[in-house]
């Protein structure tokens, strides 16, 4: 069997575990990347056994010198993405049996740049964004229920675009999305704002947009589903209307949803559970924005920090 032969059964395993196509692609991508480095400084690699932990050292060493067409250097998170993809493909071919000892082992990653998520809007500020939305138009109206629901779910702009009018239950509600990141399915609670805009959206508006028949919640001006392009236009078209200086995208809402909900006390896991996340690790990044909050007000508010130096 060849190497390619084994790249191609790792794919093939991936799509049947049901893996975003764009996870799958990008895993091939980096993974024949690796290969073809392989093949151009070892020739003598004829199987996947005769790859050696030193042959991937050096190729991480070659990553970091790595130029794009700019002469940019690799970055950090890239690197690291390449590295993780190698040791998972690894993994499964260990599994498979077929290799007997996994040349990853003890392959450092590189470390992950702590992050601190940035242009989160304070609860004022989403206040002055969706008030900022108004009139009774079909444009204000639908763009009001989008904005108040992207705000009360924090979901994905992509999740928001493939909603089905089934999916909103009106009376709990709660909403289904089928194909979030990685095709997790999960109900998401949302708040009576958002229901009263999803209302009236629904009521006046949804049916001069839409031709009867069609379940798409949500669509474009002219009636085509919207995409996340169209979507993100829509949230930078109200945001400078609304005067926030903040670089604000479909995402700010998501962000600031999940750090407002950890201001009022909210468990984090159930702000893990609201936004989909896999690991709780991508939830805890919004309690250094809580974190950050905290400093601020203790510096401006403590006594001993008020009293003169």
């Amino acid at each position: 069997m060849s190497i390619e032969k084994d790249l191609y059964e790792y794919t093939l395993h991936e799509k049947e575990m049901k893996l975003a196509p764009s996870t799958v692609d990008d895993h091939e991508r980096t993974i024949l990347l690796f290969l073809n480095f392989i093949k151009a400084e070892y020739p003598e690699v004829k199987e996947i056994t005769d790859i050696t932990k030193d042959m991937i050292r050096s190729y991480g060493i070659h990553l970091t010198s790595r130029r794009d067409a700019r002469g940019k250097t690799m970055s950090r998170e890239r690197r690291r993405r390449h590295i993780t993809n190698l040791k998972g493909f690894f993994l499964y071919l260990q599994r498979m049996e077929r290799i007997y000892t996994d040349p990853m082992t003890g392959i450092s990653t590189p470390k992950a740049r702590e992050s601190i998520v940035k242009d989160i809007l304070t609860i004022e500020e989403m206040e002055v964004l969706l008030k900022n939305c108004t009139g009774h138009t079909v444009h204000s109206l639908r763009d009001r229920a989008i904005l108040e629901l992207l705000y009360s779910t924090g979901i994905r702009a992509m999740e928001l675009c493939t909603l089905h009018v089934e999916d909103i239950d009106l009376d709990e509600m709660i909403l289904f999305i089928k194909q979030g990141k990685g095709l997790k399915e999960r109900y998401v609670p949302y708040g009576e704002s958002a229901r009263y805009w999803l209302v009236r959206y629904i009521e006046k508006v949804r049916p001069l947009m839409l031709s009867e028949g069609e379940n798409l919640l949500f669509c474009t001006l002219r009636g085509t589903p919207l995409t996340p392009d169209s979507l993100l236009s829509m949230v930078k078209k109200r945001a400078k209307a609304s005067g926030i200086e903040k670089n604000i995208t479909t995402h700010t809402f998501r962000h600031s949803c999940a750090a407002h909900m950890l201001k009022g006390r909210a468990d984090i896991r159930y702000v893990q559970q609201q936004l989909g996340h896999r690991s709780i690790g991508t939830t805890e990044r919004y309690l250094k924005v809580e974190i950050t909050d905290l400093k601020e007000v203790h510096s401006r508010c403590h006594p001993r920090e008020r009293e003169e130096a």
